[in-house]
């Protein structure tokens, strides 16, 4: 499998999922149906078009060649044999109406390719009307069909989807991984800044990369500071309405809990007087370890890893962010 883009560059990290990704094209074994699960900015759709790229290639050798007729049509969006649907990860966007347009086309042979590609983006956004019916192509795909799949956790989908379905799970990569990526969209940008933003979106380049364009990562450098004073005040208030912006602001949870396990971290640091401070608010970490013992900061660690866990199981957003402000003052004895 050749892991280059189109644009020159090398599709980063991730190396687990692209060993399960080439052992199966490398072997002619690619499934009927692959589902790329990971958050929002990890290369979900990126990887799905490698892999379409790769799938209808001609080249005996590592795929996709990027010389071949297939190869300089795919990442024109000209291939056809490669079919893109859905990209909106609105709820409930991805309509029956689609899918069953999709399974009609499915039956129709390639034109070109050995086999059809479809690429269904952001499947969380599918009614459960509309997975039903891509069940159905589930369960018998035609022979020379590949579907190609992606979400932000399996766990969206209705388990009769799951169970049919072959699971590449991508993630965050190494935050000097994530750097150079995104040096090459922002040249300009400091080498501390595109490396504290890289770490603030735990190595998720989409994510720190839109973060930056759009001035949001500010935003959420300024709300880490009240946010740790909060966890230390004597009333829940502060922290109440250090909180408040996060009502309007879904998308900066992930980077703002990432910060704050950051800051817990530094702050163990500081109690020991021991190791590089690595957080965006070495002054919040000194706070902390100043105002909690050991112990509550073990304890509110514990706390940002189970609401990152109920966040991938798409909890509630009012209830997650109720969570979040009574079991860190708990942690914190508070």
């Amino acid at each position: 499998m050749n892991w280059t883009l189109p644009d020159g560059s090398v599709f980063a990290g991730n190396d687990a999922a692209k060993a399960a990704v080439a052992a199966r094209l490398d072997s002619g074994t690619l499934p009927h149906a692959l589902l790329l699960e990971g958050p929002s900015g990890s290369g979900r759709r990126t990887l799905a078009r490698l892999i379409a790229a790769a799938a209808v290639c001609r080249s005996d050798g590592d795929r996709p060649c990027g010389v071949c007729p297939a190869c300089h049509k795919a990442p024109r969006s000209i291939h056809p044999d490669i079919t893109e649907l859905g990209g909106s990860e609105e709820a409930r966007s991805f309509h029956i109406d689609a899918v069953r347009a999709l399974r009609e086309e499915a039956y129709i042979l390639p034109n070109e390719a050995p086999v059809r590609v479809f690429i269904l983006c952001d499947v969380q956004a599918m009614t459960d009307q509309a997975q039903n019916a891509l069940l159905k192509l589930l369960e018998e795909p035609p022979a020379h069909v590949r579907l190609l799949l992606t979400c932000e956790n399996r766990s969206q989908l209705l388990e009769t989807v799951r169970s049919r379905l072959f699971s590449v799970t991508l993630g965050g990569i190494a935050p000097t991984e994530a750097v150079t990526v995104l040096r090459r969209h922002l040249p300009d940008r400091t080498e501390e800044e595109l490396l504290r933003a890289a770490t603030l979106w735990g190595g998720v380049v989409g994510q720190a990369l839109r973060s930056l364009q759009d001035g949001s990562y500010r935003d959420i450098l300024d709300l880490l500071p009240p946010i740790a004073q909060g966890i230390a005040a004597s009333t829940e208030l502060q922290l109440l309405k250090a909180t408040a912006p996060l009502e309007k602001a879904k998308d900066a949870v992930p980077a703002v809990l990432n910060g704050l396990q950051l800051i817990l971290r530094d702050a163990l640091f500081c109690r020991y007087d021991c190791g590089p401070l690595i957080s965006t608010s070495p002054e919040s970490a000194t706070l902390l370890a100043q105002n909690l013992t050991r112990q509550q900061l073990l304890a509110a660690l514990d706390v940002i890893a189970e609401l990152q866990a109920a966040r991938a199981r798409n909890i509630n957003h009012t209830l997650f962010l109720t969570l979040l402000c009574s079991r860190l003052r708990q942690a914190a004895g508070k």
